[in-house]
C-alpha cells in the first residue's frame, strides 16, 4: 500500500511517500508559514521522483495541527 503523508504543523512544511512501513522519500521546506504556496509543488516533485501519479497512492494522511488553531 503506497501512503501520501502530509505534515503542515509547523513552520516546516513535509510529505513523505511511504510504502506499507517503509519510507521511500520525503521532501520538506523551511520557509517559514508558506504552506499554502510550497505543498502542491513539493507533492508534485515527491511523486514525480519516484515516477507516480497521484492515482498510485492507495491511502493520503495528514496532521490535525497546530493545536492552537483549535481552541476555543
Amino acid at each position: 500500500m503506497k501512503i501520501l503523508s502530509i505534515d503542515t504543523s509547523s513552520e516546516i512544511c513535509s510529505v513523505a511517500l511511504l510504502e506499507d512501513k517503509n519510507i521511500i522519500k520525503e521532501l520538506s521546506t523551511n520557509d517559514g508559514l508558506t504552506h499554502s504556496v510550497n505543498l502542491m509543488p513539493l507533492v508534485k516533485n515527491l511523486l514525480s521522483s519516484c515516477n507516480l501519479s497521484i492515482n498510485d497512492i492507495d491511502l493520503f494522511a495528514c496532521d490535525k495541527g497546530p493545536r492552537f488553531f483549535y481552541r476555543n
